[in-house]
């Protein structure tokens, strides 16, 4: 890990130093839509016949079913440019620049999987667009296909025989988040900085400080690469399961309606990457939890996570009153992540002592009243860990038998539980909790994934309070 950044301002330097900025350059000017919507069909053509790869490529994409709806073949760039529009040609164009920049000869297989994931992304976010009616969809498709440049740039950056680069690729597809482990910083805030220093793809600015409304076009950006990933990690049929509601009331059209849409979608994508050479894979079985003592295996409710998530999204739009919020919050990490138990404990004035103040729980207990707790005297790897450093913690991760661990079964009872910090405007006020319940299996990584994707849905939604 030595020869590589170690925090987002050193990476960013790292990745703007390399031969991204040519690739820069050129979604620069795709991402300009007056100009190239006012340019003359010859101009556009003799740029694109300057790159001969990037000429092949655009021919071969012109003609794939999911641009050439006419079936007649198209064998010259102006033709193509006349056939789809200079909105059409500037989506191949910007999917090519892609391919062409980061497909090099050998590339990994984690790579050719991200440049898969994009460009499905850019399709699903695309369809989810016009289903809502929205004009203008070139600049969603690009933003779209950019979301994870910061993902792909670290891994074209890491390409070598590294002992980083293998553990980066062995750990590949990292869950949401897992990344900082590994970077130290999110793959989000490197490509929210390149987007930034280059001036590109504003939108995605947009989706990721969460500042757009509920019916917003950006919004199609987020479903269309949250449907993309969960087809990676989990199969399209999962993905549909899990994303379908949350696409019928953006879109208000009818569930068989989105269905369609976006299984033809994912089709023609396959078809499309075939094309260069790449597999886009969402037909893999879903992954399984791991099954607790005795056989028993914990489910999470993602299609609930969801909706909590989504009702999580509007109220950050809206004025936000903390008393409403926690208890969503709390809702949704409790069932959609099957936890027994989840609340909500808050410090006090002088920061030393903290409180149970919301609980949700499946049991009976007096888990609320004894979470009453001494930070500096009782727990005091709470206080380091969870509100000064703000990781997220599970409890066995605690050391065995010291005085932390000792005082929280003693008042909860409870050995398998997670801890997370609550951030209200960058400060930390507070933690959030869950557990298994008494004599409980435990956390799975299922579970976790819900706790860490409440947590900071809660600091997104907190920041503007």
């Amino acid at each position: 890990m030595s020869d590589f950044p170690d925090n987002k301002a050193a990476w960013l330097k790292l990745l703007q130093s390399t031969s991204i900025p040519s690739f820069n350059a050129s979604i620069h000017a795709l991402s300009n839509v007056e100009d190239y919507s006012s340019s003359h069909s010859s101009e556009l053509a003799r740029t694109i016949l300057k790159d001969p790869n990037l000429t092949a490529s655009v021919l071969k994409l012109a003609n794939s079913a999911q641009f050439n709806t006419y079936g007649k073949a198209i064998r010259t760039v102006s033709r193509s440019i006349m056939v789809l529009g200079h909105k059409s040609i500037k989506e191949v164009c910007a999917s090519c620049l892609l391919m062409e920049q980061f497909l090099k000869q050998g590339a990994s297989d984690n790579i050719q999987a991200l440049i898969a994931r994009a460009f499905h992304a850019a399709i699903q976010a695309k369809e989810i667009a016009l289903l809502n009616e929205v004009k203008g969809t070139e600049e969603i498709f690009i933003s779209s296909l950019l979301m994870n440049l910061g993902e792909i740039a670290v891994y074209s950056a890491v390409e070598s025989g590294s002992n980083f680069a293998e553990e980066l690729r062995d750990a590949y597809p990292l869950a949401t988040g897992k990344e900082r482990d590994l970077i130290g910083c999110y793959f989000t805030d490197l490509t929210l900085g390149l987007c930034e220093a280059w001036n590109i793809a504003p939108m995605i600015a947009e989706v990721l400080g969460g500042n757009y409304a509920e019916s917003s076009p950006a919004r199609s950006i987020l479903l269309g690469n949250s449907f993309a990933s969960t087809c990676e990690l989990q199969g399209i049929t999962k993905s549909i399961e899990i994303h379908l509601k949350s696409i019928v009331r953006y879109t208000n059209k009818p569930p068989e309606t989105v269905t369609d849409k976006i299984v033809n979608a994912t089709e023609e994508t396959q078809k499309s990457l075939k094309q260069f050479g790449i597999k886009l894979d969402v037909k893999q079985p879903q992954k399984l939890s791991p099954g607790a003592k005795g056989g028993k295996k914990i489910e999470v409710d993602k299609v609930l996570q969801l909706d909590a998530v989504q009702e999580l999204s509007v109220m950050s739009s809206e004025k936000i009153d903390i008393n409403k919020v926690l208890p969503l919050l709390l809702e949704g990490i409790q069932r959609g992540g099957s936890f027994s138990c989840a609340l909500v404990a808050l410090l006090n004035k002088e920061r030393t002592r903290i409180t149970a103040k919301h609980c949700i729980e499946k049991r009976e207990s007096q888990t609320k009243e004894n979470f009453n707790f001494n930070c500096y005297k009782d727990i005091p790897e709470v206080q380091q860990k969870i509100l000064n450093n703000r990781q997220i913690v599970l409890q066995t991760d605690f050391r065995a038998k010291a005085l932390t661990i000792r005082q929280i079964i003693k008042r909860t009872g409870v050995k398998h539980a997670i801890w997370g910090p609550l951030i209200v405007e960058g400060k930390v006020i507070g933690c959030i909790y869950a557990d298994n319940g008494l004599n409980s299996p435990q956390i799975t990584p299922e579970q976790r994934e819900a706790f860490e994707l409440f947590v900071n849905q809660a600091r997104l939604v907190l920041h503007k309070l």
